[in-house]
């Protein structure tokens, strides 16, 4: 599971979205945002992500199924989709499957993690670069890509397949090539922020923009103990990685200083217009996150302003939650969804959370909350389009090989 950038961002309205943000933002009580898994199936083992092992094909919904879920999100309200997963085009028809939300008026954004085939090779993967394209041509014109390094070696650790960094740095390179002139358009780097990879972060941001992308920061949220995803339902999602997590075999203090460095100048290339998806609250949480493990304690509006839906269509509130509503497709579904039935349940749902530092509930619910945070959004899209994007020769030259430990020496785990 990687994140999911904020409603609003890298899209054109049409006047019937307008009137459901501003509806929202009265209210908010209309799903501006979604987010749909179409799959569990990954061709990454991701070090931080679990999602693969629960793959299943004969889950996934098929294109009839898919035509009416988009039907009933535009009817509730639904501006920005997200289509991810597990890995969306471990679905063979989803290039397909997207048009039928696009012409279903949603604003589409595809969560790929840019490694076609992910077999290890360096070479192009056509097949997969063909399905990109056909993709775009049927009308999407945001993706976000992961990438957690500029250290080649650092993120195919990471993804656990070789050459994943070659692979994805060629799909990213190949998307903003094409859509560099294209209005509206916004392609985005997702990065879960680690041990791994702390120091290296600014220079994601430049990186980011060289290429013609935004990008947005995930703090890495791992199981406490090898066991604890047997009792937990958030053990679905995440591992155990220890070597990842910011606490291991090192000084608080040393900890503090290091996050600090990162955020504090994450902050200010916020603040001087580069581009970072992430509202500067969402920053300033996940460093308070990273330096205690305490969640933010603003109130969420999962279930209102934004939902989930599982590859076989089962609706929860976030992807955090249990199964307990009916299915998306369930005939008295919208009936159901604004019923106080529904609205008990989805009450108690959330306010038993211990919450997360998932972007689709912190950014989301501070647009609709805090004027500031709804202020960046609306600069952030009104950037001026870059003219130009790094070809893959130019991307690769940022790429680095020096002799480093891919887990920093000082902070590794036992």
């Amino acid at each position: 599971m990687r994140p999911a950038p904020k409603p609003g961002v890298g899209m054109n309205f049409s006047v019937r979205n307008y009137a459901r943000l501003a509806t929202a933002a009265v209210t908010r009580r209309v799903p501006v945002y979604a987010h749909f898994g179409v799959t569990h199936r990954c061709n990454l083992t991701c070090k931080m992500c679990g999602i693969w092992r629960y793959g299943n094909r004969k889950e996934e919904l098929d294109m009839d199924q898919m035509a009416l879920v988009a039907e009933r999100m535009a009817r509730l309200g639904v501006v920005q989709l997200s289509i991810g997963g597990g890995e969306p085009y471990a679905v063979d028809y989803i290039e397909d499957a997207a048009k039928l939300f696009i012409d279903q008026g949603l604003n589409l954004r595809i969560l790929t993690n840019g490694i076609g085939n992910g077999n290890g090779r360096n070479e192009v993967d056509k097949p997969y670069l063909d399905r990109i394209d056909k993709t775009m041509a049927n009308g999407v014109k945001n993706f976000s890509i992961s990438l957690d390094s500029l250290y080649p070696a650092r993120f195919d650790y990471i993804c656990e397949v070789d050459g994943a960094w070659v692979q994805a740095v060629r799909t990213m390179t190949h998307i903003g090539q094409a859509l560099k002139n294209v209005p509206g358009a916004l392609p985005n780097i997702n990065c879960v922020v680690s041990n791994l990879n702390l120091e290296e972060l600014p220079d994601m941001v430049r990186f980011a923009r060289e290429i013609g992308f935004s990008i947005s920061f995930l703090p890495v949220e791992l199981l406490e103990n090898s066991k604890s995803g047997v009792r937990n339902w958030e053990g679905r999602f995440i591992r155990y990685r220890p070597e990842m997590g910011l606490n291991v075999n090192s000084s608080p203090t040393e900890v503090r200083e290091r996050i600090d460095r990162s955020y504090d100048e994450l902050i200010r290339m916020k603040a001087d217009g580069w581009p970072i998806l992430n509202s500067t609250n969402y920053l300033k949480a996940s460093r308070t996150y990273l330096k205690t493990g305490r969640f933010p304690a603003e109130g969420c509006d999962a279930g209102k302003l934004y939902f989930s839906v599982a590859p076989n269509g089962q609706f929860t509130i976030c992807h955090r939650t249990v199964h307990q509503h009916l299915h998306f497709l369930d005939p008295d579904f919208e009936e159901y969804f604004r019923s106080i039935e529904y609205e008990r349940k989805r009450l108690m749902e959330a306010g038993s959370c211990e919450g997360c530092m998932r972007a689709c509930w912190i950014d989301t619910s501070s647009m609709f909350r805090n004027i500031r945070a709804f202020a960046e959004t609306a600069a952030l899209t009104s950037l001026p389009k870059q003219k130009r994007a790094a070809s893959f020769q130019e991307a690769h030259a940022w790429a680095k090989y020096d002799d480093i430990q891919i887990v920093p020496e000082a902070v590794s785990a036992k």
